[in-house]
């Protein structure tokens, strides 16, 4: 697939440019870890994964009644002429197991791979939090997919519980968490602003195209894709914004310039 190659392109050009833009130096690490604070995330975290759970686990099927009683006319006319007949969403599954690897990229560069394990607490952080919030949107607001509204679709995904979970689109809000956390990482140890923009053009284009592809195999509605893609990638985003460190060069200590009182002068920048 012609545009997969161009992916795939994209993705070893944009490795090149940061692996050579980050030199290895002594500064230290710009994220640092909070006992208290990462107890709150996770336990948090876990706590809200239960209820989703437990939220869609109670979930019932639709009905072949209820089913046919659906009318396309009742959704909005924004997203209506999306409905359409299932389709196996190949690239977009092969696309979502693949953004769970995207994270391994830190233990290719040195700067990066000296704070992997602090990182990879963050992108447990980042993958916990994101799968709770989806499944308890998804759970709550039971959405039902559009190709439940086509005729062509077949009966069985319609009569399946995971025809009720439409909004929002978790393939979507998984790789934008992920693909933004590890463009936001990269951000603090990248020197090239070149790269950056490569980084970030990437992390923005890959949760994209797999909305894309969820909206065209009908498993989607645009609003669905819209809104996990917004979700994931503000907590992809929030999560290693949480974990920033105070610059040490946010504080100076200076000699007083007065021969005759002597003393030290305290300096912070916020």
């Amino acid at each position: 697939m012609n545009f997969s190659r161009t992916i795939a392109t994209l993705l070893i050009s944009i490795f090149i440019s940061f692996n050579s833009s980050l030199g290895q130096n002594s500064n230290p690490s710009p994220f640092k870890l909070d006992f208290t604070k990462e107890a709150i995330l996770l336990g948090s975290g876990a706590a809200a994964g239960v209820t989703a759970l437990l939220i869609l686990s109670n979930l019932d099927p639709l009905t072949i009644e209820q089913i046919d009683a659906l009318n396309p006319d009742d959704v909005n006319s924004f997203d209506r002429s999306f409905i359409g007949p299932l389709s196996e969403d190949r690239l977009g599954d092969v696309l979502l197991s693949g953004s769970y690897l995207l994270p391994l990229v830190f233990l290719a560069v040195d700067d990066t791979r000296k704070d992997f394990w602090n990182l990879a607490l963050m992108y447990g952080e980042v993958v916990l939090i994101n799968a709770a919030i989806t499944g308890i949107v998804k759970g709550t607001v039971t959405r039902i997919r559009p190709f439940t509204y086509d005729d062509n679709s077949p009966i069985g995904d319609k009569t399946d519980v995971n025809a009720r979970v439409s909004f929002y689109s978790g393939h979507t809000s998984i790789t934008a968490s992920i693909s933004f956390f590890t463009a936001r990482v990269f951000s603090e140890y990248l020197t090239d602003n070149t790269a950056k923009i490569f980084i970030w053009s990437a992390a923005a284009i890959y949760p994209a195209v797999i909305a894309f592809s969820r909206v065209d195999s009908h498993w989607h509605f645009p609003t669905d894709v819209i809104a996990g893609y917004i979700a994931g990638a503000a907590i992809g985003y929030l999560i290693p914004e949480l974990h920033k460190s105070n610059k040490v060069n946010n504080i100076s200590i200076q000699p007083s310039g007065n021969f005759h009182n002597p003393m030290l002068s305290i300096q912070i920048k916020f």
